[in-house]
């Protein structure tokens, strides 16, 4: 289990964090946690200038507050980097069409054609629209036939341009879907990619729910700094579980999930079986003192898509059968097959 930072340095923060959001009365969750890390680290000049405003007015830190200061720089962060990055696509667009005011009688056909493309980048506008805009912009560029070395310059440079913007927008995109401890998707991206899996998904779809067995007394004993640790090598290993087309989310503090495009409940609680046998099998060690661990366990639910079902129906299957796994005796596997079963 590694990390970009040392672990006495990580350490080091994490002895500054928790006191100072005991003292100021805020619940140590991942969401809070986040934002104080990123304050005693000194990593974010605004997010310190913020907090110490707070505190300079004594104002208390509500539960509003505490989303507010998440929302604004872990989330608005990337929002506001998408915005910047559409309006300077806009300005490309629009400048083509200055240049093209000059130019000779394809300038109108080219005009319209820019055009629409400008009206595509609605605030709204998914990444894969945008890659669609880029390709009409370029194909239509390479088809205007002008004279002078210097015009055909400019618009290389121009096309240049917009695909470093698309790859930037891409990437935006990208961070603001993942989870920034694990490296797997988000519980927003978790949300848009089962949306999506469903609607693109030919076949039988299903869903593991997993959840870390005990994980707040392993937490207890070795601390947080190393639960973090634990849980970004969990992320690790169950992705390597899963095959190419699946997608791995964590969408709670120690709760991850795993979306099974083109696979029925059968098949899905054998992937399930293998993903849990895999990780109890699996020996955790710090790093810095090659000290044991131990082993983590999890239990799974496993729950399969019905045509034209609600996507919380879903979830709330998959759910139940998590939980039936837990209070079977934990380290097991559950279909929603076995729920029903039971309140027969």
């Amino acid at each position: 289990m590694k990390d970009t930072e040392s672990l006495e340095e990580t350490a080091r923060y994490v002895r500054l964090v928790l006191p100072l959001m005991t003292k100021h009365a805020i619940p140590i969750i991942p969401k809070n946690y986040t934002t104080w890390y990123y304050y005693v680290s000194g990593k974010n000049k605004e997010l310190q200038e913020t907090i110490d405003a707070i505190i300079e007015k004594k104002e208390p830190f509500t539960e509003k507050s505490n989303e507010m200061l998440y929302e604004r720089f872990f989330v608005e962060q990337y929002e506001n980097t998408l915005n910047v990055i559409r309006e300077n696509l806009q300005e490309t667009l629009l400048s083509i069409l200055r240049e093209q005011a000059e130019a000779n009688a394809q300038s109108e056909m080219y005009e319209s054609s820019a055009l629409k493309c400008v009206d595509k980048l609605s605030v709204d506008t998914p990444a894969s629209v945008i890659k669609d805009v880029m390709l009409e912009v370029i194909v239509a560029t390479r088809e205007i036939r002008r004279a002078g070395e210097s015009t055909q310059q400019r618009l290389r440079e121009t096309k240049e341009n917009m695909l470093v913007l698309q790859k930037e927008f891409e990437q935006a995109k990208t961070e603001l879907l993942v989870d920034f401890l694990t490296g797997v998707l988000n519980r927003k991206g978790f949300d848009q990619t089962l949306k999506r899996s469903v609607s693109e998904t030919t076949g039988p779809l299903s869903l593991l729910f997993v959840d870390v067995d005990h994980f707040k007394k392993f937490n207890d004993k070795h601390g947080h700094i190393v639960g973090d640790e634990a849980l970004r090598f969990m992320a690790k290993n169950m992705q390597k579980s899963v095959k190419g087309s699946d997608f791995t989310a964590r969408i709670g503090g120690e709760e991850f999930a795993v979306i099974l495009p083109e696979t029925p409940l059968l098949g899905a609680r054998t992937v399930a079986e293998t993903l849990r046998a895999s990780l109890a099998q699996l020996k955790l060690e710090k790093k810095s003192k090659s000290e044991s661990l131990g082993t983590i366990t999890v239990s799974i639910g496993v729950a399969q898509y019905r045509p034209g079902e609600s996507l919380e129906n879903l979830i709330n299957r998959a759910d139940k059968a998590l939980y039936f796994a837990k209070n079977a005796g934990r380290n097991r596997v559950a279909t929603e097959s076995e729920v029903t079963n039971q309140d027969q």
